[in-house]
């Protein structure tokens, strides 16, 4: 059965950089699945972030789901 795993990464929004991408644990069973999660994901990811980095880099979290029959 196909999986898809979510991958998160974070970007500056000033020099378009971002930093390694990091695997969340989960499987998810379906792409929408994944693709909501990877919202609420994101906003704790950020979140956990020191709000004066996320306003002097303009930072934000991009994210996909990879698929695979492992992922």
């Amino acid at each position: 059965m196909t999986k898809f795993l979510l991958i998160l990464q974070m970007c500056s929004g000033i020099n378009g950089e971002c930093t390694q991408p990091i695997q969340y644990q989960k499987l998810f069973n379906n792409y929408a699945e994944c693709a909501i999660y990877g919202y609420s994901a994101s906003v704790e990811y950020l979140g956990k972030t020191d709000f004066n980095m996320i306003n002097e880099h303009k930072l934000h979290v991009r994210f996909w789901c990879k698929e695979g029959k492992d992922a």
